[in-house]
């Protein structure tokens, strides 16, 4: 699928275009990113002509010297790249990424914190089942780059499978994953609950990110 798009973008910016990888766990494996040697406002129409012959499937656009920068503002999310990537074009500059702990122990505090702040700030305004119902399936693969940066801290290489991701984070935390694990089955479709448990899970999710946050 993305073999077409990225032919595309490159014959829309040619030698421009250095690499193009593909990103992505359980859940959400069909991402891509391109790393373009500049990318001016012409490029930008070039790419735009491009995407909308693609639909819904937009990459992340990089300029070599940011993504050699960005690491340091975004450990999170390039080490969400990294677990696992594939090569679709250029030489893999996603590897060679040099992410620090210092940077990643920051953004997973705030991380979780916001997390914590958004939670319950969009609790208080709900008024049905179905609206709590969406706003915790919204939270699982939202761990997942945060869970990467926790056994990233630990020097434990992450599983790319949701399950075995749990299951790493709770041994080198201590964590009690369940909530995690019971919403991952509602968003599956494989349980169903009513709003007293909806509650109720809510509840147990604001009591794992205040443990999150405290370890």
């Amino acid at each position: 699928m993305h073999e077409k798009t990225i032919s595309e973008i490159k014959a829309s910016v040619g030698k421009n275009l250095l690499c193009a990888i593909r990103f992505g766990t359980e859940g959400e494996p069909d991402n891509f990113l391109c790393v373009l040697e500049k990318i001016g406002f012409g490029e930008l129409e070039r790419l735009k002509k491009t995407m909308k012959k693609r639909g819904n499937t937009v990459p992340l656009f990089f300029t070599k010297k940011e993504l050699r920068t960005a690491a340091d503002v975004f450990p999170l999310e390039f080490l969400d790249i990294q677990h696992p990537h594939e090569v679709l074009y250029g030489r893999d500059m996603i590897a060679e990424i040099k992410i620090q702990k210092k940077h990643v122990r920051r953004e997973l505090e705030s991380e979780l914190r916001s997390k914590l702040i958004h939670l319950r700030e969009n609790y208080v305004w709900l008024s049905s089942g179905r609206e709590i119902k969406s706003l915790l399936l919204s939270a699982v693969p939202n761990f997942m780059p945060l869970f990467y940066g926790m056994l990233f801290l630990k020097n434990v290489m992450p599983p790319a499978e949701l399950d075995g991701l749990f299951d790493k984070v709770s041994q080198q935390y201590r964590f009690n994953v369940a909530i995690l694990r019971r919403l991952k089955l509602l968003k599956q479709g494989k349980i169903k609950v009513g709003e007293p448990e909806l509650k109720r899970h809510v509840m147990e999710l604001l009591d794992f990110l205040q443990h999150a946050i405290s370890v």
